[in-house]
């Protein structure tokens, strides 16, 4: 008898943890927008930083991001400059990089480095204007700023 209990009891405690909502009209991933505090930052040959935030989130994360010149549209992945490994707060796109604070997670901090003076061929002189697009992500929600440098 106590086995039938146990078993009717279990089922109870199945049916009545598990509940399905078939009355939502909201679809499933839907997040509001990000607000960003600017969809762009423009630097000149001497390079600077900048910071831009998302206004409605209280944390982000470096997704990907890539470099706009005529050869290079490959992604670059976050990465720690130390390890190599994986993080998501660090990206560098050779010319420039992006820290995402840890003391304010909604911020990051975009760094263009200054344009090498080149008087030769050989010296790898860089081509300008500059562009790089960086993606953000706070969970399954996305948005890109673009960096410019003239």
């Amino acid at each position: 008898m106590k086995k039938i209990y146990c078993y009717l009891l279990f089922l109870a405690l199945c049916f009545t943890a598990c509940s399905l909502d078939l009355s939502s009209t909201e679809a499933d991933g839907k997040w509001e927008e990000m607000k960003l505090s600017k969809k762009e930052v423009h630097f000149e040959h001497t390079g600077g930083t900048d910071t831009i935030s998302v206004k409605n989130y209280s944390s982000w994360w470096i997704s990907s991001a890539r470099n706009e010149t005529s050869a290079d549209t490959n992604y670059i992945l976050p990465t720690s400059i130390d390890t190599g490994a994986i993080d998501n707060r660090l990206i560098s796109g050779g010319w420039w990089s992006a820290e995402v604070l840890k003391d304010s997670p909604n911020k990051v901090v975009v760094t263009v480095n200054g344009a090498e003076t080149c008087l030769s061929e050989d010296c790898g002189k860089e081509v300008f204007p500059r562009k790089a697009i960086i993606t953000m992500t706070a969970g399954d929600i996305f948005n890109n700023f673009v960096i410019y440098q003239d």
